[in-house]
């Protein structure tokens, strides 16, 4: 979990150097556009820098020591069965685990972290991209897809073995993560969250006077 931590960390201030880079050219659109600077709108931009890289890191980064991992396995880990989890569920059961103690187990807490992870994508796809949610689904799948195949194989190469399990359920997790961003967008909107709101509606005379 701290391996996981430093790739966060990592990511997030990746993320920010990607926005710093950005900064410029994203205040002179909103001046172009807008007529002036939106510090709101700014913010979340880097907030989609920020959970693009720590995406990166947290899915496609060696989690762990990469010679000590190699020296157990040539090739990547791949994990095919989409039940286990549930298997592992059951296994808890029986053993007595309340149902508390199954709810924070570490397979099921990352299941729901796989899943919360690809949620800001459906989002940003739908939502700020204008995608439809048909295409937006399609391309979180996809997306989850390159990363089990970048894992697996340990980024094409880059690494001597696979340095990350290749999981289904990861797959079937991120997908359901970006079907429910999808569902999102709607509340997002109706909350005015700053990139998920229509240009139209942006200018209207009411904001011209903030």
């Amino acid at each position: 979990m701290s391996e996981l931590l430093n790739l966060a960390v990592v990511g997030v201030v990746g993320g920010l150097g990607v926005f710093a880079v950005a900064l410029l050219p994203a205040c002179w659109l909103q001046r172009r556009r807008f007529g002036r600077i939106r510090p709101d709108r700014l913010l979340a931009i880097a907030v989609i820098c920020v959970y693009t890289m720590t995406l990166a890191g947290l899915t496609i980064a060696p989690a762990y020591d990469v010679a000590l991992t190699c020296r157990s396995r040539t090739g990547g880990a791949l994990r095919a069965d989409p039940f286990h989890t549930l298997r592992e569920v059951l296994a808890l059961r029986r053993a007595g685990g309340s149902w508390w103690a199954v709810a924070t187990s570490f397979p099921v807490v990352q299941v729901a972290l796989n899943t919360a992870l690809f949620v800001p994508l459906g989002m940003i796809l739908r939502g700020v991209f204008r995608l439809d949610a048909t295409a937006s689904v399609a391309i979180g799948l996809m997306l989850s897809a390159l990363i089990e195949v970048t894992q697996f194989t340990g980024a094409f190469g880059i690494y001597p073995c696979g340095v990350r399990i290749a999981d289904i359920e990861d797959l079937l997790a991120n997908w359901l993560g970006a079907f429910v961003g999808v569902l999102l967008v709607p509340l997002a909107r109706r909350l005015r969250v700053p990139l998920f709101v229509h240009a139209d509606e942006d200018t209207r005379p009411t904001d011209s006077v903030l």
